[in-house]
């Protein structure tokens, strides 16, 4: 088996590539990074960036970050397209001793709804569990975004019966998220 931060992942399936991003994505990071219907729902991780603090972000993310253990932010990008940065695949909150990790993806606008966001979940769930042999894993959700629970649902998470409060997500000061968990079988 592999451990987490033994090497920066690579995964593919026949739809996508994830991957450690490079340089030359710093304008499709801005893409992304400067919409406000991504970050509708989510945390402002380098939400409305300029180009040198997301170039310097794509260095941290695929370099110290990940040897420091902190977390895995790689990229998406299309297997028909492979050097177009659609997304960010994140893995992170690993929790050694309980043999968890949360996850979450965001993906440029221009790809939704095209079941590109349930292939890298299901690239993912794969990797944690079957390859760094992980036993759970947890998401998180504002309850607003039923497009991101249904990805969730698809790929064997399970809603919990309870929510968390969380603070800055969507610009928002405290906001309800649902805890989706995958449980190794």
């Amino acid at each position: 088996m592999a451990e987490l931060f033994d090497t920066f992942p690579y995964l593919e399936n026949d739809k996508v590539i994830i991957r450690k991003m490079e340089l030359n994505d710093v304008a499709a990071l801005s893409e992304i990074s400067h919409n406000d219907h991504v970050y509708k729902y989510i945390p402002p991780f380098l939400y409305k960036k300029s180009n040198k603090v997301l170039e310097t972000a794509i260095k941290n993310l695929g370099g110290r970050d990940f040897e420091k253990k902190k977390y895995i932010i790689a990229g998406i990008y299309l297997k028909d397209n492979p050097n177009r940065l659609i997304g960010l695949a994140e893995m992170f909150d690993y929790q050694k001793r309980e043999n968890k990790i949360t996850v979450g993806y965001r993906l440029n606008e221009d790809y939704w709804n095209k079941k590109i966001a349930t292939n890298v979940l299901k690239l993912m769930v794969e990797y944690l569990i079957n390859e760094v042999n992980l036993t759970t894993l947890q998401a998180f959700v504002m309850q607003e975004n039923v497009y991101s629970s249904k990805v969730l649902l698809n790929n064997k998470f399970i809603k919990e019966d309870y929510t968390l409060q969380e603070k800055n997500w969507g610009g928002r000061d405290i906001v309800k998220v649902d805890v989706y968990t995958y449980k190794k079988d």
